[in-house]
């Protein structure tokens, strides 16, 4: 027992010592690492992103997003600020509403045309209606017309009133027209049919709905017209339908409130 235990330490001992030998190099020669990528293909050295203080992020938040642009009304065209008024010179006519003879009156269920201190005045009360006033006064052709205006009640947008000039009937004449926005415009009214010569526009004289009270002028000079409010021109076109003519004075309502205007002041001067 005593020597096969001797012999088994032995064994034991030779064991490590083997070990070890194998372990470490003879000499402690030295230790060569071989690279594991193949040296014939070429390597391209990445370049190392620096760290930003703050990561971008993956959706940008935009604080103040772009609105479409509203488009702008349209802009009122300005009226001259100077007196742009003809030259004039002597009355060829004047009225001053006192003499039924010289224009129509009446009262129907349409409207009335009523001629009272020194005015005529034409009212609707909540019909669909169209009247009008003419007169049996002396026609002419050229001339600078001035009629005051008295506008008591107009509450309707399309609602409308104005002189008509250069008269040949009921059916043929020119029509200087105002509604209750303040806007005005220039027909034509030939064989019964509406002929827009300038269309509806706001001046800056004329204001909106009532009651107010304004002048207006129209320079008739051939085929020139000129129409004036205040003394301050609003517009001015040609046309060369009817050179002569009587006047009327008109009111029309669509029915949705009362349409009350009146005019005094009617007048007729030379123009050169």
């Amino acid at each position: 027992m005593i020597n096969h235990f001797g012999k088994g330490k032995n064994w034991l001992l030779t064991l490590i010592v083997f070990c070890l030998t194998m372990l470490i190099p003879a000499g402690c020669a030295e230790i060569r690492v071989q690279p594991i990528v193949d040296t014939a293909t070429p390597v391209t050295p990445t370049e190392t992103p620096v760290p930003s203080a703050t990561p971008a992020p993956t959706n940008t938040v935009i604080w103040f997003p772009a609105t479409p642009t509203t488009r702008p009304m349209r802009t009122p065209t300005p009226y001259p600020e100077i007196n742009e008024l003809p030259d004039t010179g002597g009355l060829i006519l004047a009225d001053n509403f006192s003499n039924e003879s010289h224009w129509q009156t009446y009262r129907s269920a349409l409207g009335n045309a009523v001629m009272s201190n020194n005015e005529m005045t034409l009212a609707i009360q909540k019909s669909n209606s169209t009247i009008a006033s003419f007169s049996s006064l002396p026609q002419y052709g050229d001339y600078f017309l001035r009629l005051d205006v008295s506008l008591s009640l107009c509450t309707w947008n399309e609602d409308w009133y104005g002189i008509a000039f250069r008269v040949a009937d009921s059916e043929n004449q020119y029509r200087w027209l105002f509604n209750c926005m303040g806007q005005t415009r220039v027909d034509r009214f030939y064989r019964g049919r509406t002929y827009t010569i300038v269309d509806w526009d706001i001046n800056g004289v004329v204001k909106p709905s009532a009651p107010q009270k304004f002048t207006i002028g129209i320079a008739a000079q051939g085929s020139e017209l000129r129409f004036y409010a205040n003394d301050k021109l609003l517009a001015s076109t040609e046309d060369t339908i009817f050179t002569t003519g009587g006047y009327g004075l008109l009111a029309s309502s669509a029915g949705y409130g009362p349409l009350t205007v009146s005019f005094s002041n009617f007048t007729l001067s030379e123009i050169y």
